[in-house]
């Protein structure tokens, strides 16, 4: 797929390609790439993006770039090297309300796993708000809370005030199960933030992130691991063949 592009008073034409990297800062890092966010009913056209990776103020920050076919930049996520195994996600920003919902942050998302993976990265951490909870869990991000006491007040609160409704029938039994616990292992706690991310995912099936009755407050940790990407590489791929993003996981090697 080709798109025109307007650049010192003459077109030019940029293809759609297979992602290329270059060594940066002791990272594998890509080069600078075009693809295409898909109409929604809010955005009912398709977007050119380009993305790009920029360096940061200090040495293991840089930043994941989006602008539009007119150069203008329309989002900006930020992310440090946080140990060997780790890459921090400090924010996902799409500059103007007009931009919301157009596929920019989800490119940037994308930007991050790619990079994750390119360098064997264990995992990616961020803290999310809770209006971008749901964003989040949409590539897969887990809550990773430590103390039971917050973790308790999501399941009771968000969780089991949805026991009437049939959709959450499981999750809500579980979560109940749970509560009976005493146990305050980190086993027990992976367990109570495997239920959330149930409650989460469930919430994106049925479409009901956007309703302001299963808004999450305040917010909390969230983790992607390399090696639940790997192991779900079918679903990732179809995220970046969605976004027009030329890149494709092989599979799990775990």
């Amino acid at each position: 797929m080709n798109i025109n592009f307007l650049q010192n008073n003459t077109y030019n034409q940029t293809s759609f390609k297979a992602l290329n990297f270059s060594r940066t800062k002791n990272l594998n890092l890509f080069d600078e790439f075009s693809c295409k966010a898909p109409a929604t009913i809010n955005k009912p056209f398709s977007k050119d993006y380009f993305v790009r990776i920029e360096n940061g103020y200090t040495e293991k920050e840089f930043s994941i770039k989006v602008d539009d076919i007119d150069f203008n930049e329309i989002g900006q996520s930020t992310l440090f090297i946080k140990n060997p195994k780790t890459i921090y996600n400090e924010n996902i920003d799409v500059i103007s309300k007009k931009n919301k919902y157009s596929g920019a942050g989800s490119v940037m998302a994308l930007g991050g796993i790619i990079t994750m993976l390119e360098n064997n990265i264990d995992k990616i951490e961020l803290h999310s708000l809770g209006q971008a909870i749901y964003f989040h869990s949409k590539f897969k991000f887990k809550p990773k809370l430590t103390n039971i006491s917050d973790l308790k007040d999501y399941i009771i609160n968000d969780i089991l005030t949805k026991e009437h409704d049939k959709r959450f029938g499981n999750v809500c039994a579980l979560a109940r199960k749970w509560l009976t616990n005493e146990d305050t292992s980190t086993d027990n706690i992976n367990e109570g933030n495997n239920i959330l991310y149930q409650y989460l995912q469930t919430v994106n099936k049925n479409n009901l992130n956007k309703n302001q009755q299963y808004m999450i407050i305040p917010g909390f940790d969230m983790v992607l691991t390399k090696k639940f990407v790997l192991n779900n590489s079918d679903y990732f791929n179809e995220l970046f063949k969605k976004y027009g993003i030329d890149y494709q996981i092989k599979g799990s090697s775990c």
